[in-house]
């Protein structure tokens, strides 16, 4: 061999750790460079080449840089802290001359030159995160990545696919937030379409008309400008807006045989003629007409004993609107304050009134005007002792199946009026609190932080301090303009010159876009800083991981005039370790934070 440019140097790459290296060595020895080469290895070539790995910089163990598309098992056993795999055959070489790094395997891509040659050790954190990462982002393969998106390296798609996990986690919660705003309420207390009577004595115009009857709702309103009644009675418009906003249950009774069959028999009730007395004497008044059954012969509908379930139900059930609900509070005054016959079963508001009026009336001194059951009238019946809520006693009735079905069918036929209203219990209004709770949360801190930002007093400027004040400026990929206006605004602040100190940290030797010159070079110029100045280097310990770690920083300092102000600074350039080539010396801006607090 006449020269070295005639050394060939070539080895083979195996498993993470066979092959680091570093060209610092003010690392320790845990970054100090290991080579291994074969046997009889040496020979001459026109250019010397020598073999290195790449640094995971927090990839999966067993993942290498192996060319575009490529995507290997190794990077899941990495990740859930399986054994490494066999050394491969896959082999890695830099070029002197040229300084590029290649790679044997067809399809790889230079890699950029003076990479940091080492193993890096993944910590369990980093296992769990690359884990939740793949989970997130297993459906966009790594062929797309490298042929669409140019992501040649595996360092650098899996940056990517973090970038994409922490948005697809954003997206998670702010889906959650939703469903807490909307979809919890819709869940804890689903819409009902459900009305007060008081709402419903609010749709009593022409244009707007609803009726309750029997604890239901109805939107009669086109109803009205339909032909009604028989030529010897024409029920005109204006006759049945009298009904509007009203609960219509005395203007349509049921014989009780219809409604109670399974409790009167046709030997109690032949021909259908069993009513209840009306007990709301008012309610009749109130109405111009009553139709029951046999009160009309010329009618065909009313002369049917079938009249409410045949024509009255059907016809009304194409205008149902929904159900009437009571308040509790005002259905338990009914029963306690008022000795009403009203109850609640299992949310289900009863009035028995014209059932009690009836068996208390003094005609109606025969059995079979006591068709509900004993156990019913008792409960009822409690002298104002028992609860409003019934429901437990209700389940205590010791009956038969077959009674408690029909009595409770007797029941909802005749004395149903409607539901409890839970719009306003602690179910339905759980959302509301939540989110009001919320909100009073950030209001108090806004109120807070805007009271703590008020300045109480008559002096505009501060007093002057006893101890000195670092602001302290990072500066990344801004331009000039921006930073100047930055320094600027620092020097003209009214505290004392000689009690203040810029510290600007410029993070990495970075050329932002449109700018001419990097960052460091900018900030130096603008603070009058004599270009051919360049201190040493300092070397420190970064918040990194692996090799970068280490890093290297060049201090300038000087006085800064501005409108009569006379202020130090401090400029800290990362310019970082000589084998860095991509953004060399950033470490981010909380690396920075701890660099001045050290």
């Amino acid at each position: 061999m006449d020269s070295m440019d005639d050394l060939e140097w070539t080895g083979t790459a195996s498993h993470a750790g066979d092959i680091m290296a570093s060209t610092n060595n003010n690392i320790n020895s845990d970054h100090r460079a290991r080579r291994h080469t074969n046997a009889g290895s040496v020979a001459a070539t026109p250019a010397a080449v020598s073999t290195r790995t790449l640094p995971t910089y927090g990839m999966p163990s067993g993942d290498r840089y192996m060319g575009p598309g490529y995507h290997s098992s190794d990077e899941f056993g990495g990740i859930l802290g399986s054994p490494p795999k066999a050394p491969s055959d896959r082999t890695t070489a830099y070029n002197i001359n040229t300084g590029a790094i290649t790679s044997e395997k067809p399809g790889d891509a230079p890699l950029p030159a003076h990479e940091t040659i080492e193993d890096v050790e993944i910590t369990r954190t980093r296992r769990i995160w690359s884990a939740m990462t793949w989970a997130l982002t297993w459906w966009i393969p790594s062929p797309c990545l490298s042929l669409c998106g140019r992501m040649k390296r595996p360092d650098v798609r899996m940056a990517w696919r973090e970038k994409v996990a922490i948005c697809i986690i954003i997206f998670f919660i702010w889906c959650i937030l939703l469903f807490v705003i909307i979809g919890l309420g819709l869940i804890l207390c689903p819409r009902e379409f459900v009305w007060t009577m008081d709402e419903v004595s609010g749709h009593n115009s022409e244009k707007d008309a609803y009726i309750a009857m029997r604890g239901r709702v109805y939107d009669v309103t086109q109803y009205l400008n339909q032909k009604h009644g028989v030529p010897s009675f024409v029920a005109s418009k204006d006759l049945m807006l009298m009904y509007a906003g009203l609960d219509v249950n005395a203007s349509f009774p049921i014989a009780i045989r219809t409604a109670c069959s399974q409790l009167v028999s046709q030997k109690a009730d032949p021909n259908y003629s069993m009513y209840l007395n009306v007990a709301d004497v008012t309610a009749l008044q109130t109405f111009p007409y009553t139709h029951r059954v046999g009160t009309m012969p010329s009618s065909k509908e009313l002369s049917d004993q079938g009249f409410y379930a045949k024509y009255v139900l059907p016809t009304l059930n194409l205008f149902k609107k929904g159900d009437v609900v009571w308040d509790y509070k005002w259905v338990n005054s009914m029963h306690k304050d008022q000795g009403k016959y009203w109850r609640v079963i299992n949310k289900e508001v009863y009035n028995l009134e014209d059932y009690f009026a009836t068996i208390e009336y003094p005609g109606n001194t025969e059995s079979k005007w006591h068709f509900l059951s004993n156990h019913i009238e008792n409960i009822f019946d409690d002298k104002g002792a028992g609860s409003t809520d019934i429901t437990k006693e209700w389940d205590r009735i010791p009956w038969s199946p077959s009674e408690l079905q029909a009595n409770y069918n007797c029941m909802k036929n005749l004395f149903y009026v409607g539901k409890i209203d839970d719009r306003h219990g602690i179910r339905c209004l759980f959302t509301n609190y939540m989110l009001l709770a919320f909100a009073c949360v950030l209001m108090t801190l806004v109120l807070v932080k805007f009271i703590t930002a008020l300045q109480f007093g008559t002096k505009n400027r501060p007093i002057t301090p006893s101890k000195f004040v670092i602001c302290q400026v990072p500066c990344y990929t801004e331009d000039e303009a921006s930073l100047v206006k930055t320094i600027d605004s620092l020097a003209a602040l009214e505290y004392d010159d000689k009690h203040r100190l810029m510290f600007i940290i410029c993070d990495g030797n970075i050329v932002g876009s449109g700018n001419d010159r990097s960052t460091p070079r900018i900030v130096l110029d603008i603070l009058g800083v004599d270009p051919d100045y360049d201190p040493p280097g300092r070397d420190y310990l970064a918040i990194a991981e692996g090799s970068r770690r280490h890093n290297i920083g060049k201090v300038y300092s000087g006085l800064y005039e501005f409108e009569g102000h006379v202020v130090p600074f401090m400029v800290v350039v990362k310019v970082g370790t000589i084998d860095e080539s991509n953004r060399s010396g950033n470490r981010g801006k909380r690396d920075s934070q701890i660099l001045l607090m050290a």
